[in-house]
C-alpha cells in the first residue's frame, strides 16, 4: 500500500478506516470487536472510537438511539445483553405501586404508604406513559413513570447510577370521585414542552369530560399550587388520545371525545385554556336502507405524522381513518380508509394480491411502527389492533390496505394495546386471560443472534418443547401460590380479578429491558434480564446475591440444608457489595407462564429465584443448564418438583 516499505508486511492499522470499518462489519459479536480492540493500541483507539458505534448501528439499526451515546461501548454492552434476554425469554416481572418517599398532591403532604382506589365493583384500568433521559454518561439516566389508578396519577422518577434514587408523586383532584373521574388517558411532557417552575408535567385526560395539562411543584411547598391548563371538551368524556413532539415544533394534542368527534390542540403550557385548533365528526358508515350503522363510534387516535392522524373507529368495513392536517387544521373527511379483511388461512401472513373478504370490525389501538437508522418511512408504516385478534401492518405509500397480518391461531382476543421494540418486536395486550403475545417481525432477518457465541444443549426437562425461534404468549398474573409481598397493595387488592385485559403497554426506549403492563388494578414492570446472570449490564442491574437476600426470607428447607453452601459460594464473590443495593429481591419476583403459539402449546412456568438457585448448585449441577432458552422456565417434566 501506499507508504509502505518495500518488503514490510501490511497490518489492518495501515488500512484506512473506511476499508477497517466494512472488515469489522462481517465480525458477528460484541467479544469478537473488543478482541480486535486487544491487539494493539492503535486498533484499540479505533474500535473505542469508531467500531462500537458501526457494530450498535448495524446490529441493531432500529434499537440503536439515533442520537450521539456518550459510550458507543456501553451502548453495545446494552443491546447485546438485552438482545440475548429477549432471546432466551429472560425476564424478570413484579409489581410496581407507590412506596418509600411518596409526595401526594395537590396538598404536598408526605405519605407513609400508598393506598389504592376503593369503593368499585370493577377494578381500574392503568394508562401507562414513560421516558428516560440519558445524562453525562450512558449509566446516568433518569427515567419517568406515570400510571393511572382510577381518579389518581402515580408518578416515579428513578435516577439510575451508582444506586438508584427513587421518588413518587402522586396527583388526585381533590373532588375526584372513583368511576366518574377515572383518568382515561394519560401522557407525560418532556421537561422543554411544559412549566418551567414544575419538576413534573403531565396531560390527563377523565371519563368526566376533563382533559388538563397538570404542573406539579418543584419544591414541596403548602404555598406552591398545582399549575392547571385546560382543554375544552364541552364535557365529553375522553376517551384516548395522542400526542406527537417535533424538535422546534408545537407539540400537537388530538383527542377522541365521546363518541365520534375528534380534537386538534396545540400544546402551550403558557396558557390558561386551550381551545381546539380544528374538530371532525367522524361519520358512521351507511346501511343499505340508507341510515347510519348503529353503534359505531371513535375508539382510538394516533399521530403518524404532524401532517397525518389515523383514527380507529368500528364496527365498519373500513374502520380506519387517515385525516391530513393542514395549517388549517384537520380534513373534515378522511383522505383514505382502510378496510380490514379475514386471515385465517396464514399466521403472519403476507397479504395477497387478492380480494379477501371484507368484514365487519372495530380498531381499538394504532401505533406508528419506530424509525430505522435504515429506513425512510417515518410516517408511512403503522400497526393496528383489532377486535377480530389480528394486528395489522398498514403502509401508506401502498394501494393494498393491509402488508402484513400477526395472528395467533388459538386465540382471537381483541387487541386492546400494542408496544413494538423497534422493529424487531412486538408486544400485544388482548382483552381476555392476562394474555400478553409476543411476535418476532424480523422475517427470519437477523442482524444480530446470541446464538453466534456459543450453543448449549439443554436437558430433556420439558422446555425443549418451546421454540425460541416462536411467536409465544405470556400470561400476566402470578403463578407461585406461596408468593407473597408484605405491604404490597396490588397482592392484597381485593378488586384483583383473576382475568383481566392487559389495556396498556408502554416502554422508556427502544434499547430498555424495561417494559410495563397495565392490566386491571395493577401495573406490571418487566425487565428482561437473565435472573442469575452474575455479570449483568451494570447499567440498568446488579447481581442477585443469595449471600445478600435477608436470611428469614429464604425458604425453610434451603435455610436448613443449603446455608453452608450459600456462605461459601457467595461470601467471597460479595464481600465487596457493602451498600447491599439491587435491582430486585426474591421475595418480589413473581413466577409467569407462557406458551408457544401455533400447534406445540407446550406452558412453561417460571421457578422462583431460589429454585432456580438451587437448580444450579452442585448437588444438582445436572439440571443447571445454559441453553436455549432461560434456566427460571421449567416445562410438564419439571412440574411439581
Amino acid at each position: 500500500m501506499t507508504g509502505n516499505t518495500p518488503g514490510r508486511r501490511t497490518n489492518l492499522t495501515d488500512l484506512p478506516p473506511e476499508l477497517l470499518e466494512h472488515i469489522t462489519n462481517y465480525l458477528p459479536t460484541a467479544s469478537a470487536i473488543a478482541g480486535l480492540g486487544r491487539t494493539s493500541k492503535t486498533l484499540h483507539a479505533w474500535v473505542e472510537k469508531d467500531a462500537w458505534k458501526a457494530f450498535s448501528r448495524n446490529a441493531f439499526p432500529s434499537l440503536c438511539p439515533q442520537i450521539t451515546a456518550p459510550s458507543y461501548r456501553e451502548t453495545a454492552r446494552t443491546l447485546t445483553t438485552v438482545s440475548k434476554a429477549w432471546d432466551k425469554r429472560a425476564f424478570i416481572a413484579r409489581y410496581v405501586e407507590p412506596h418509600g418517599s411518596i409526595t401526594s398532591h395537590p396538598s404536598g403532604k408526605q405519605l407513609n404508604q400508598w393506598k389504592p382506589p376503593r369503593g368499585q365493583t370493577l377494578g381500574f384500568t392503568p394508562q401507562l406513559d414513560v421516558f428516560e433521559e440519558i445524562g453525562p454518561t450512558w449509566r446516568d439516566r433518569e427515567e419517568t413513570l406515570a400510571f393511572s389508578a382510577g381518579a389518581e396519577v402515580c408518578i416515579r422518577e428513578t435516577a439510575r447510577g451508582a444506586e438508584d434514587n427513587v421518588s413518587w408523586k402522586t396527583y388526585r383532584p381533590h373532588s375526584a370521585y372513583e368511576g366518574r373521574d377515572d383518568v382515561t388517558t394519560l401522557h407525560l411532557l418532556r421537561p422543554e414542552e411544559g412549566r418551567t417552575d414544575a419538576s413534573i408535567n403531565f396531560i390527563s385526560g377523565t371519563a368526566n369530560g376533563d382533559l388538563q395539562m397538570i404542573g406539579l411543584p418543584d419544591t414541596v411547598s403548602p404555598n406552591q399550587d398545582v399549575a392547571i391548563t385546560y382543554f375544552a371538551t364541552q364535557g365529553l368524556k375522553v376517551r384516548s388520545s395522542s400526542i406527537y413532539r417535533s424538535p422546534g415544533q408545537p407539540t400537537l394534542l388530538a383527542a377522541n371525545l365521546d363518541d365520534t368527534k375528534v380534537a386538534l390542540y396545540t400544546v402551550d403550557s403558557n396558557q390558561s385554556k386551550i381551545a381546539p385548533a380544528s374538530q371532525i365528526e367522524v361519520h358512521p358508515p351507511l346501511r343499505a336502507d340508507g341510515n347510519p350503522a348503529p353503534n359505531h363510534r371513535a375508539w382510538s387516535t394516533a399521530f403518524l405524522s404532524p401532517t397525518t392522524l389515523a383514527v380507529g373507529a368500528g364496527p365498519s368495513a373500513a374502520p380506519l381513518h387517515i385525516y391530513t392536517i393542514t395549517d388549517s387544521g384537520l380534513s373534515q373527511r378522511p383522505t383514505r380508509k382502510l378496510a380490514l379483511h379475514n386471515h385465517e388461512d396464514g399466521v403472519d401472513a403476507t397479504i395477497s394480491n387478492q380480494s379477501p373478504r371484507a368484514h365487519l370490525t372495530s380498531i381499538y389501538t394504532i401505533m406508528p411502527m419506530p424509525t430505522s437508522i435504515a429506513s425512510h418511512d417515518h410516517g408511512q408504516v403503522f400497526l393496528s389492533g383489532a377486535y377480530d385478534g389480528v394486528v395489522r401492518l398498514h403502509d401508506l405509500r401502498s394501494q393494498r390496505d393491509v402488508e402484513q397480518a400477526y395472528i395467533d391461531p388459538a386465540d382471537d382476543g381483541a387487541v386492546y394495546s400494542i408496544l413494538p421494540r423497534g422493529r424487531e418486536k412486538l408486544m400485544v395486550g388482548t382483552s381476555r386471560h392476562n394474555l400478553l403475545k409476543v411476535f418476532d417481525v424480523r422475517m427470519g432477518a437477523k442482524c444480530y443472534s446470541h446464538q453466534d457465541i456459543h450453543t448449549n444443549q439443554s436437558p430433556n426437562t420439558g422446555v425443549e418443547a418451546c421454540d425460541p425461534e416462536s411467536d409465544y404468549n405470556i400470561f400476566l398474573r402470578n403463578n407461585n401460590a406461596s408468593f407473597t409481598t408484605r405491604g404490597s397493595n396490588w397482592s392484597q387488592g381485593r378488586n384483583r380479578s383473576a382475568d383481566s385485559s392487559v389495556y396498556s403497554l408502554a416502554s422508556p426506549s427502544a434499547h430498555s429491558p424495561y417494559v410495563y403492563a397495565g392490566v386491571e388494578s395493577a401495573v406490571y414492570g418487566i425487565a428482561f434480564a437473565e435472573a442469575l446472570d452474575s455479570h449483568p449490564d451494570p447499567t440498568f442491574f446488579e447481581p442477585w446475591s443469595a449471600q445478600a437476600e435477608p436470611h428469614n426470607q429464604s425458604p425453610k428447607h434451603i435455610r436448613q440444608q443449603d446455608n453452608d453452601f450459600v456462605n461459601s459460594k457467595f461470601k467471597a464473590e460479595h464481600i465487596g457489595n457493602k451498600n447491599g443495593s439491587r435491582t430486585f429481591e426474591a421475595k418480589d419476583v413473581l413466577g409467569l407462564a407462557m406458551y408457544d403459539q401455533g400447534a406445540n402449546m407446550k406452558l412453561c412456568v417460571q421457578r422462583s429465584l431460589w429454585e432456580t438457585w438451587r437448580a444450579g448448585s452442585p448437588r444438582r449441577r445436572d439440571r443447571f443448564f445454559q441453553g436455549r432458552l432461560d434456566e427460571r422456565w421449567k416445562g410438564a417434566a419439571e412440574f411439581g418438583q
